[in-house]
């Protein structure tokens, strides 16, 4: 091969791989230009892209600063809650474990530790008897989950209203036929709540082996906005409350607890 033939090949990659770059600079980084441009007519900057599958999670709920303490009570204020909405929730629970083991003497609940709701709701499994949570049942798992709900609302913290609009996620049984389990989630004007769901296993026939409750509780859907904005919004209310500035805030629903 002639040397000005291997010379011309060499250039046609180099110019290939210069106009490559070029191209993928264009695809990667249009809000850099876009910024630019902005910036040179005065225009606002626009909003950053959020990926929000890499950004860590933070609940609002599980931070303690007194900047986020003074958020909560303005989210609870702009839905109309105050402190005793609060205490008259918590009354709830309490009042729900109490009915729950005037029935069943050995249940135990489990609040958790972010927002102190009811979170397990099992037997006492050191017992010589173990008394499940519900009794032999050949109806539909979701709906036996759907009943003890119902039946527990206070400790629970939904209306029936609010269980019977609880969506079913799984309701599947082992492929030994030994176990089964259902998954409810809370959708609140067709939109997820964060965290919001109840799930349980079963028995063979049907009876409620534990409960995993993690519904948003005492809510009253009409109040409710319907308006989440945009993801980088909560960037921005992240960097606001000082928080770090890689952490993304995720705010559920505004509810009094």
């Amino acid at each position: 091969m002639h040397k000005s033939s291997i010379t011309g090949t060499r250039l046609g990659v180099l110019f290939s791989l210069i106009f490559l770059g070029a191209v993928t600079a264009l695809i990667i980084l249009p809000g850099f230009f876009q910024s630019e441009a902005g910036d040179k007519r005065g225009a606002k900057a626009p909003a950053p892209v959020v990926n929000i599958e890499k950004e860590p999670i933070y609940d609002i709920r599980e931070h303690k600063s007194d900047v986020i303490v003074d958020a909560m009570v303005k989210f609870r204020q702009s839905v109309g809650k105050d402190a005793s909405a609060v205490a008259n929730v918590r009354e709830d629970f309490a009042r729900g474990e109490a009915n729950l083991k005037s029935r069943l003497p050995h249940v135990k609940v489990e609040y958790n530790t972010d927002i102190r709701t009811p979170e397990v709701i099992t037997p006492d499994v050191y017992k010589a008897k173990i008394e499940f949570l519900s009794p032999p049942s050949s109806e539909k798992r979701s709906e036996i989950l759907r009943d003890f709900i119902k039946e527990n609302a206070s400790l629970a913290g939904v209306s029936a209203f609010q269980a019977d609009q609880l969506t079913v996620a799984a309701d599947y049984t082992n492929p030994d036929g030994n176990l089964s389990y259902a998954h409810l989630e809370q959708l609140i004007n067709g939109v997820p709540v964060f965290r919001g769901e109840v799930k349980a296993g079963f028995t063979k026939d049907g009876r409620i082996i534990r409960v995993i409750n993690n519904l948003a509780p005492g809510m009253d859907y009409d109040s409710l906005s319907r308006d989440f904005r945009n993801p980088a919004d909560a960037v921005n209310a992240a960097d606001t409350l000082k928080l770090k500035p890689s952490t993304l805030l995720l705010t559920e629903l505004p509810q009094p607890i």
